[in-house]
């Protein structure tokens, strides 16, 4: 047991922790005013920290693992992360408003949210495409395997109705192509291609129902009340909690459940009201700490696959941060991203702690190595 904890990269696994364990408290708080009476805990607070304890278990287990190993296993875990998105695909459900939306697959006894665990499966598979071209990566016929490897998991997500985890995927590509350092030229090439995509798809109303109302909703607010319902109670709860918040399981509007999915994408609005700027600012501290002690460790992996593999990772925790805030404070429409450990969501929880996992085997079998910035052959 001691074995499994020597040359751990404590402060990843320990800042990890702190985020989970103050997710847990505000998830508690939550979903505090729908308990039964006799009832100490929520369903789903107590799922929530069923996977916590699950996750750490398995991020130290995944660290005893050669991470070089992991990715030479690509073939096998990418065909298991399709096979599992074509199920979904077909057998998969979701919220009963939505018949179009089928993101998860029910096992009766709890269910899993399989974009999550494809997030994983694209860190291992990219990261090893990514090294493999390493030496030639700015040449169109290398561009364009990986343009098709990252559209992939993009299009997978979409036609489960998942378009939240879908730009997530689009946005982890871009950044690890950027920290693989491919010419910046395709990158303008690309964002000229995705604007007149993008146009061309909302002129023939391929973007359209819910999805095109929450964009427009978020320039005419007032015309939209109903869509806005969720991200404008938000911000109320958000601004009402001040400096120091209305005191824990306290909240007016938490506890009177007046922010919908507040377990989950509006995590945030729970900190806000009842800890106040403090303990919202607080949140995003914890990440951008966790953020970039991902990052560091690999600025000192052994070897480019491994600095590859903690980029994926870091690009993953940013990217959802970075969602999830925007859309708390409607900058961006309500996609149902969750803000990483701390919203509720096992399936969100358990398959960060297995990224985790691969960050710190980077760190135990690198630690004794060289440190490099980039890696060159």
């Amino acid at each position: 047991m001691a074995e499994a904890f020597k040359g751990l990269d404590f402060p990843v696994l320990i800042t990890a922790i702190v985020a989970s364990a103050y997710g847990l408290m505000l998830v508690y708080s939550a979903s505090y005013s729908s308990l039964a009476q006799g009832e100490t805990m929520s369903s789903t607070f107590k799922t929530m920290l069923i996977t916590v304890l699950l996750g750490i278990c398995a991020a130290v287990v995944i660290s005893m693992v050669d991470y070089q190993i992991i990715s030479k296993l690509w073939p096998i875990i990418a065909a298991a992360c399709i096979v599992l998105m074509i199920i979904t695909y077909f057998f998969g459900v979701g919220p009963s408003a939505r018949s179009d939306v089928k993101s998860w697959l029910d096992f009766g006894a709890f269910t899993i949210q399989t974009s999550e665990f494809l997030k994983v499966g694209f860190i291992i598979s990219f990261s090893y495409h990514l090294d493999l071209v390493k030496d030639h990566i700015n040449k169109i016929k290398t561009i364009i395997p990986l343009v098709i490897h990252g559209a992939v998991p993009t299009v997978l997500t979409l036609i489960t109705g998942d378009a939240g985890s879908a730009l997530i995927f689009l946005l982890m590509f871009i950044a690890m192509l950027f920290l693989a350092r491919v010419n910046i030229g395709y990158f303008i090439a690309g964002i000229c291609l995705i604007i007149v995509g993008f146009v061309v798809a909302w002129q023939l109303g391929i973007i359209d129902g819910i999805q095109r109302q929450r964009i427009v909703a978020l320039f005419y607010p007032e015309s939209y009340a109903d869509i806005m319902y969720q991200q404008s109670n938000g911000k109320i709860a958000l601004g009402s909690g001040g400096l120091f918040g209305q005191g824990y399981l306290q909240g007016e509007m938490t506890q009177g459940g007046l922010v919908p999915e507040n377990v989950n994408d509006m995590i945030l609005t729970v900190a806000g009201e009842e800890l106040g700027f403090v303990g919202a600012l607080a949140v995003i501290l914890v990440l951008g700490i966790l953020i970039a002690r991902v990052f560091s460790v690999g600025l000192r992996a052994r070897d480019n696959v491994g600095y590859l593999m903690c980029a994926g990772v870091f690009s993953m925790l940013f990217a959802q941060l970075l969602v999830n805030v925007g859309m708390e404070l409607s900058l961006l429409p309500c996609i149902g991203i969750t803000l990483p450990l701390f919203s509720a969501g096992g399936s969100s929880s358990l398959s960060i702690y297995l990224a985790l996992g691969i960050v710190l085997s980077v760190y135990r079998y690198s630690k004794d190595q060289a440190k490099t910035l980039f890696y060159t052959k």
